[in-house]
């Protein structure tokens, strides 16, 4: 009894064994039938090209400087001297030749009126020269008719001849007075000539003394105060001609190629995002260049380039002169 169960289990056993073996060719099989399902529907619908992603800048920022379009102007004077006077304030708007300072002039103002004197004595001469000329022009041509009349009546032997040498000799005196005076006067018009030389010279020796602006704009600066010696050539303030309001920043030359005159900008504070005020690329400069505006910045490479932009600014604008901000360039606007 016991050897028939035995075999009995055996038999279970080995009937179980082969029902386990044919599950995994069962899930091998619906596999397969799966994959070659799927890969018969790839192959009927073609796999569709992904979009590359446009990888273009809307925008390219630049850091800039708020000046006018005529930049800053330094104020200087051509000659040294004590300051007497000081008519403008930093920060007042001057007119185009308005002296905005003046130096010492006593010297200067005392040779400007001697050449004054001496140009209005010479031609107060000239006046008098051409009158005593018109006297003896009269006179020579009463001469010479008195001697034409007395010739004629001398050919005739109606006159006696000693009349006719007095009439001659008066006739012809006259006249060498007449290019003599008109000699005189010839070389008191050439002395005018020299005279007013002299006075334009003294004019702008003394002129020199007043320092004007250059154009219609706004003080800036001016650092100096009464009596202060001014030397030739050291700027003692700037000025700010009037012009329309611009930035004018520098492009790293990575973008510098997009930029494009006639493009929308607008300028904002650094780090911020708020727009302070807006404007056009009026300007791109034709060529890469060493960085300019801001070189003092910590870690600037030598070798370094960016293209210089000038932004018009719209009018309205309040910004201050020599502000620093970001330059927001729109691209393709």
């Amino acid at each position: 009894m016991r050897d028939r169960a035995g075999i009995n289990n055996d038999r279970r056993g080995t009937q179980a064994r082969r029902k386990n073996r044919g599950v995994p060719v069962l899930v091998f099989m619906i596999a397969g039938f799966l994959a070659v399902m799927i890969f018969g529907c790839r192959k009927d619908k073609p796999e569709q090209p992904l979009p590359e992603p446009d990888m273009t800048p809307r925008q390219v920022v630049g850091i800039g400087r708020i000046e006018p379009e005529m930049r800053f102007l330094e104020i200087s004077s051509e000659v040294s001297g004590i300051v007497t006077r000081i008519n403008f304030r930093p920060g007042e708007v001057v007119d185009k030749g308005g002296v905005i300072l003046e130096l010492s002039n006593r010297i200067e103002s005392a040779r400007l009126n001697l050449a004054a004197a001496r140009l209005e004595t010479q031609r107060s001469q000239i006046t008098a020269a051409q009158a005593a000329l018109k006297a003896i022009q009269i006179r020579t041509e009463n001469a010479q008719k008195s001697f034409e009349r007395s010739r004629t009546l001398y050919n005739q032997d109606a006159e006696a001849k000693a009349r006719f040498d007095a009439a001659k000799a008066e006739y012809e005196s006259l006249t060498e007075d007449v290019r003599q005076l008109e000699a005189q006067l010839l070389s008191a018009r050439n002395q005018l000539k020299q005279y007013r030389a002299d006075y334009a010279l003294a004019q702008a020796e003394y002129d020199r003394r007043f320092i004007k602006a250059p154009a219609d704009g706004l003080l800036l600066t001016l650092d100096l105060t009464l009596g202060t010696l001014v030397t030739p050539q050291a700027p003692f303030g700037s000025f700010a001609p009037e012009s329309p309001l611009t930035a004018r920043c520098e492009i790293d030359e990575l973008f510098a190629g997009l930029v494009e005159t006639g493009q929308k900008a607008y300028i904002r504070l650094q780090g911020e995002t708020e727009s302070l005020a807006r404007g056009v690329v009026t300007f791109a400069g034709p060529a890469l260049r060493k960085k300019s505006l801001f070189s003092d910045e910590v870690g600037d490479l030598e070798d370094r380039r960016v293209r210089e932009i000038w932004i018009t600014l719209d009018p309205g604008a309040s910004l201050l002169f020599g502000s620093r901000v970001e330059c927001v360039i729109l691209l393709g606007s």
